[in-house]
């Protein structure tokens, strides 16, 4: 059983912003004096930022400001006058409104060289893609780069322990889709799961997806364009879909489409041997499920426990029936 921990009960961003910094502050040489752990730990994140950065930190750190934010930044960090680290912290949420590229200018105005502004999105959930966040000039710091150096620290603050505590949970549950039983899973282990498809195929986005039936945690891939649709595969949850997403906005074009190519992937489904069913009601809108998977995709070891493998092989064979289908449009 775990013990009580702060940051069970502090989950906001607002309660990480003032987390990372308390944990910058302590940079400062003068705390040295202090807790020279806490002083050395945070001297690694900085020096961990640098790195990120392919920069070179400070040969010494003689002044640290922290602000919170400030003109809407959730954390700057002034090093020596000269160094402006930018924390965009984030938990489960994401960037937006263009924020990123405007906290750099914000910084550039406030007379710091370009070069020496540090932009980093600090994220300690997780999400599917963070291409728009490296175009906007900031490096991502996940939560298992802030876990190897708070996993230096040997000293006994209360702070520092619960939240790297709190970081090596959700850790561990993203991890659970391992170690669970397929019919026990938690919302992180299906993010775990579908971080490890995007490793496997190399392919992929995945996110929440609300619906008048509650929502669920989706994974889309290996899309194909058609002259009249966008055909790809979604998996929801419990369910490997064939989905198909109209280029005509008529219901009559709609469901012409949804029509054809439902007939084309039940009649190729018969030369791949795998087995798909019509779903229970065909919807008409702009996002349409053509055809289910009749089963179980998920293939379990004899534990109940998720056998990869043998998943990847029925994924690839379902994107090899998609092929089929797709030969000639």
């Amino acid at each position: 059983m775990r013990r009580p921990n702060l940051f069970d009960f502090a989950t906001s961003e607002l309660s990480q912003d003032a987390f990372i910094g308390w944990l910058l502050s302590w940079a400062a040489p003068e705390n040295k004096k202090i807790d020279s752990e806490l002083n050395m730990t945070a001297t690694r994140f900085i020096q961990a930022i640098f790195r990120k950065h392919n920069k070179t930190e400070p040969a010494a750190i003689s002044k640290i400001e922290v602000r919170k934010q400030h003109h809407n930044i959730d954390v700057q960090c002034i090093i020596n006058d000269t160094y402006a680290v930018v924390v965009e912290d984030k938990t489960a949420t994401k960037n937006h409104s263009g924020q990123l590229v405007r906290y750099r200018k914000v910084m550039r105005e406030a007379g710091y060289k370009d070069e020496n502004i540090l932009p980093i999105y600090y994220k300690t959930e997780d999400q599917s893609d963070y291409s728009i966040i490296e175009d906007s000039g900031y490096k991502v710091f996940l939560r298992d780069d802030i876990l190897q150096v708070l996993n230096t620290y040997t000293g006994t603050n209360t702070i520092l322990l619960d939240y790297r505590d709190r970081l090596q949970f959700i850790s561990n549950e993203v991890s659970s889709y391992q170690s669970l039983p397929i019919n026990k899973w938690n919302w992180r282990s299906w993010i775990g799961f579908y971080l490890r498809l995007q490793e496997e195929l190399t392919d992929g986005n995945w996110d929440y997806v609300p619906n008048n039936g509650g929502g669920f945690f989706g994974y889309w891939w290996h899309s194909r364009n058609s002259k009249d649709s966008t055909i790809y595969m979604q998996i929801e949850q419990d369910k490997l879909c064939f989905k198909i997403a109209p280029k005509v906005n008529d219901t009559i074009g709609r469901r012409t489409e949804r029509t054809k190519w439902y007939k084309r992937i039940m009649e190729k489904s018969k030369e791949q041997e795998l087995s798909v069913k019509k779903p229970k009601r065909f919807g008409n809108g702009s996002h349409m499920t053509v055809c289910i998977f009749d089963g179980e995709y998920r293939k379990a070891k004899d534990d109940g426990t998720i056998d990869i493998p043998s998943t990847i092989d029925l994924l690839r064979k379902a994107e090899r029936l998609l092929e089929l289908a797709y030969e000639g449009y």
